[in-house]
Formats: structure tokens, sequence, C-alpha cells
């Protein structure tokens, strides 16, 4: 794999999934520059050979721990990888970093995951006309509206390949410490739209995914307060005063009932990046954004509802689309 590509992954505690995943990097890409960021496992996880180790003694979250070992990946591009993912060859990646070769528009790629089960985790995420996330393709069998390559609102960070130097053009950060688990991912594609790059899934060969291997260990009240105030705080600083208009009425009430069914308040984080915004809301929200019924919002956690695969919106034809 071309020396440009780094790959960053953050363990808290999981030993095994370390080693399992690190494995399944070095059978794909022996040669690959790989940081790894332990993220104040205790007992201390043993460094691997071949790889940048970094020690935080404090569990800086998800977010904390990627903008700790970003600085020590070399190269133009660098490979967000769960713990709990593994690859499965070194298809995923090559797909990746073609297609943001020949995208220079596109500063996030996100690989297709699979489940343990066989199905597929999301296919990348949308917004609703309501203001809530779609998880486009999660739990359906791997079917052809995973096969071609589309733009989406957020890429999930357990495998997406970011182009570095456009996080120059957002503040030069790439996730929010403050935000520490969840709803990282989503803050950090708000930004680089609004800031004019694109962020697409391309179809690669499956990477596999246990997901919330990790953040299953957390207390639920814990990972409800950080993803909710989190939503909350990407809205608060991104979404024009006509977005609010159109999409805050159903994402206040939806806040407000997993407040309720959590038992969580969600609050407002208060930092903010200051960057140069050259999109508006309305240039970009309505390739992202795709109509679900209400049964959807009403019961998204089942599995099952979720074989449903519901259209993707249709992006305006243009010479970007092509790579142009």
């Amino acid at each position: 794999m071309n020396p440009r590509v780094s790959v960053l992954i953050v363990s808290w505690n999981q030993a095994d999934l370390l080693a399992s995943c690190l494995t399944s990097v070095r059978a794909a890409h022996p040669t690959l520059p790989i940081t790894v960021v332990d993220n104040g496992s205790t007992p201390a996880l043993h460094p691997a050979p071949d790889v940048t180790w970094i020690r935080s003694e404090t569990n800086l979250g998800f977010a904390g721990g990627n903008n700790l070992g970003l600085s020590q990946c070399p190269g133009d591009y660098v490979l967000l990888l769960n713990n709990d993912a593994l690859l499965p060859g070194p298809q995923p990646l090559q797909t990746l970093v073609h297609f943001l070769d020949t995208h220079p528009h596109v500063a996030v790629a996100q690989a297709k995951l699979r489940l343990p089960d066989g199905t597929l985790d999301t296919c990348g995420e949308f917004l609703t006309p309501r203001g809530v996330l779609y998880h486009h393709g999660y739990c359906q069998p791997d079917r052809p509206h995973a096969e071609s390559a589309f733009p989406i609102y957020a890429a999930k960070a357990a495998c997406c390949l970011i182009r570095k130097s456009a996080l120059a053009d957002v503040g030069g950060l790439l996730f929010r410490d403050d935000y520490f688990c969840y709803g990282e991912d989503l803050e950090l594609c708000h930004r680089l739209w609004l800031a004019g790059h694109e962020v697409w899934f391309v179809p690669t060969e499956p990477v596999l995914h246990a997901e919330r291997a990790t953040s299953k260990t957390l207390p639920s009240r814990l990972v409800w307060h950080h993803y909710l105030s989190n939503l909350l705080t990407t809205a608060y600083d991104y979404w024009s005063w006509r977005t609010w208009c159109r999409l805050g009425p159903g994402f206040l009430l939806l806040l407000l009932c997993g407040s309720l069914l959590k038992g969580v308040l969600p609050r407002r984080k208060k930092p903010q990046i200051h960057f140069t915004r050259k999109c508006a809301d309305c240039d970009f929200l309505p390739r992202v954004t795709v109509q679900v019924p209400w049964r959807y919002l009403i019961a998204c956690h089942r599995r099952d509802f979720r074989n449903t695969c519901f259209p993707l919106p249709q992006a305006p034809k243009n010479k970007r689309e092509n790579g142009n």
C-alpha cells in the first residue's frame, strides 16, 4: 500500500480485540504505518512491534484519543479503524485510496461494514426531514443498494479514510475533545460539508465490525448523555435559522423523548471551532436528506424493522460527481 496512507487505532482495554485488529491490518498491508493510542487502559496494553505506540494515562474518549494519535500519522490520508474492526484483505483500503485520489472534492470515504451476524452495518448516515439520523442499510442483507458510491451526511468512524489536508479547512481539528464518544464523526462531517468538502460511502469488500464491543462496557447513561449532548451541540453550532425552522421542532421533540427514556439531560457544549464556511445548508442538505415514515422513528431500535430499505435522495447531477 502507498506510504501516503497510515492507520490510526484507539483502544481502551480490549487487548484481545486490538491484537486481532492489528493482525488483520498487518496481514493485508505488511508495511503500512500504524499508530495505536492506548487510551488509559487498565492495565496498560503491551506495545506491538512495528507500531507507533502512544500511551495516555487517562481515558480521553474516542474523540480525544484520535486527536492525540493524528499528529503521529504520516501521509496524505489516515484510515480511522476501530479496535473491534477487521480488514478482510488489501481491497478495502486500496478502493478507498483510489476513490479519494480520483475525487479530490471528497474529504472522507467510508468503507462497507458488516456485522458479525452477516448483515450490514450502516452504509453511511443521512438526515431526515425531522432532523434525526437515518442509518442506511443497518442490519439489512448485503443488497445492491450497497454496491454503488453515493454522498452521505456522515461517515461511521469505525472504518473511514480521511484526507488530512481537508482538516486544515475546518480549524485543523479532527474531532472535538469535549465530544468524548458518539456523534464526533457527525460533527466532523458536518464541518467538512460546510467548508466545501464532501463525504461519501464507497462500496468495498466488507470490513467486519463487532459493533459497540468497547462502548457497551461503559455505563449506558454516560453513553447517552454524550450522544444526545453532542447531537444538540452540532445542531446548535452549525444549523442555520432556516434549518432550525424546518428540522428543529421534530429534532427537539425526539431529543426530549430520548432524554426521558434514557433518564439523561443533554447539555450543549460551549467550545466552538472557527473556520470559513464556503457552503450554506441548502447547498448540501438536500443531497443527504432522506424521507422516512414516522414508524421508523418510533421503532428505529428494532432490528427487524430496519430490513426495510428506504430510497436514497437523488443527488444533483453535476461535473463534480464525476470527479471533474
